[in-house]
């Protein structure tokens, strides 16, 4: 499963208030709400880079240029990827100990739930998606949320995780040859090639690797 346009969507009032729940130090609780209820589409006048008809293309759930105010963190800040995972280290307590997930993983916004009981996944999503919508204003995208045989592979955070193996995302793998493309002199081509290793590494791709030239 996988949120809809999850950092523009998280409440700024909710996230605050779990922060509050566990800090009591007041310069630390003033620091989180200059940082959490900053406008940064507005506040401060963004330097952008890029033709403003680019932005005018962006679906307005995906731009906090156009979200209402009290919505959003900026995607790319440290601080909004720790914040996303106090927000929904609150969906972590509800899989484990409501709904008693014994294979719960998640990634930022992206989780998947293992059971041998079908009709317990069934039950498992729709208690989610309710717990997301009543407890912190998000929604599951409709589109990625799917209940499949394991033997089908999970496409999980850049890999296709199989029983037996696990290969890199066709679509890494593609970008992986459009980055080498793009590169001008061997150093960039080195410091590609190591940085898709670093991903590379964990799945079974030796010959790929190879293939890319990535190691000799």
């Amino acid at each position: 499963m996988d949120i809809k346009s999850f950092f523009t969507s998280i409440d700024q009032r909710i996230l605050y208030n779990l922060v509050a729940k566990k800090v009591k130090n007041e310069e630390i609780l003033w620091l989180a709400r200059v940082i959490i209820f900053h406008d940064s589409a507005r506040d401060i006048r963004p330097k952008v880079q890029s033709p403003p008809s680019l932005f005018d293309r962006l679906p307005n759930e995906k731009t906090l240029f156009k979200v209402a105010r009290g919505k959003g963190l900026p995607i790319g800040n440290l601080t909004s990827q720790f914040f996303a995972n106090v927000y929904m280290n609150e969906l972590d307590h509800f899989a484990k100990h409501k709904l008693k997930a014994k294979r719960y993983v998640r990634y930022v916004d992206d989780f998947l739930i293992l059971d041998k009981d079908k009709s317990k996944l069934e039950f498992d999503k729709k208690m989610i998606e309710k717990f997301l919508q009543n407890n912190l204003l998000l929604k599951l995208h409709p589109l990625k949320q799917k209940i499949r045989p394991v033997g089908d592979g999970i496409d999980f955070v850049g890999y296709m995780i199989r029983p037996e193996y696990v290969l890199v995302r066709r679509r890494v793998v593609w970008q992986w040859r459009q980055a080498r493309r793009d590169c001008r002199a061997s150093l960039e081509i080195t410091n590609v090639n190591n940085s898709y290793l670093a991903h590379a590494k964990w799945a079974n791709s030796w010959n790929l690797q190879r293939k890319l030239n990535a190691v000799s």
